[in-house]
Order: structure tokens, then sequence, then C-alpha cells
């Protein structure tokens, strides 16, 4: 890659395409589309993770805008995130920067995103690769085992601390 702000890992695409294909099915939806393989391509490339990225990758898996306006609340089950307003913003700048930093594992700051859930549609894919962007920063493979295999062990180990 060739962009300065990328980083020099390359995916092998039939693991990128797993992981999508993974990811997707997570939520119910069977297939996979180019411009999902290109947007994870180019979000996991990045060296820094940023809102206006994670804003564009969710535009292209999802279509769906960041709640950065009252009443853009959703509700995940039994789960309701803070309500929609430009503190949604803000709060993901944070989290983002905490990520950035390495402050938080893999694990941690796919919980808090969840937990943030910063677009009306899209936060479990978007998470899942947001994930995969630190578990790369930490020098692991993403791909190694599906998605759901690695972190029901990531699960297990944050409840053991």
């Amino acid at each position: 890659m060739t962009d300065p702000g990328t980083s020099d890992m390359a995916f092998a695409t039939a693991e990128l395409t797993a992981f999508v294909e993974e990811s997707n099915r997570i939520e119910g939806i069977h297939r996979v589309t180019e411009g999902e393989i290109a947007a994870h391509r180019m979000l996991l490339g990045r060296a820094k993770l940023t809102t206006r990225l994670l804003r564009d990758f969710v535009a292209e898996v999802a279509a769906a805008p960041l709640r950065t306006v009252a009443g853009m609340n959703v509700r995940v089950g039994g789960h309701v995130p803070p309500p929609g307003g430009p503190e949604i913003e803000a709060a993901l700048d944070g989290l983002l920067s905490e990520i950035n930093l390495g402050v938080l594992t893999p694990y941690e700051g796919h919980v808090a995103y969840e937990k943030l859930h910063p677009f009306i549609d899209g936060n479990g894919r978007s998470g899942r690769a947001v994930w995969a962007w630190q578990m790369i920063e930490a020098g692991q493979n993403p791909f190694a085992l599906p998605f759901l295999h690695r972190f029901y062990y990531q699960t297990l180990d944050a409840s053991r601390d």
C-alpha cells in the first residue's frame, strides 16, 4: 500500500473474505460484496483509526449515519446505548484515541465500541473490523481463528482478570 496513512500489512483475499463472511453471517447477512472487502482492506491497512474512517467504512457496509443528532437512539436487545446527539461523536473520538494509543485490549475496545453503538446500523460489523485492526496492531493475526472463536477466548481471559 502506498498511502502514507496505511500500514505495510497485506491481507490474503481468502482470509479477509472469510472474516467478512463471518462478520456478515453474525448479522444474518448472507452475502459479501467487493465494496465490503475493499472497505475492510482500507480500514485494516490504516495506521490510525479515526471517526472519519469509520464513517466511510459504515457508509459502505451499512449506509448508516453516526448518531450525532438528538433522538437518533437505538436499542440492542436489552442494552440501551447512550442517546444520540453530538456527544456520540465526542465519545467515539475518545474511544478511538484510547484504541490508537493501545490503552485498551482488542477485547476491551470491542466491548466499549459495542456499548457506545455509535451508528444507527453497522455497529457489529464495524466493531469487529475495529477489533481486527487492534489485533493486527498487537501483532496478532485476526484471521487465524474465526472471530467468534477468538473472541470467546478473549472473553474468558478477561473474566479471569
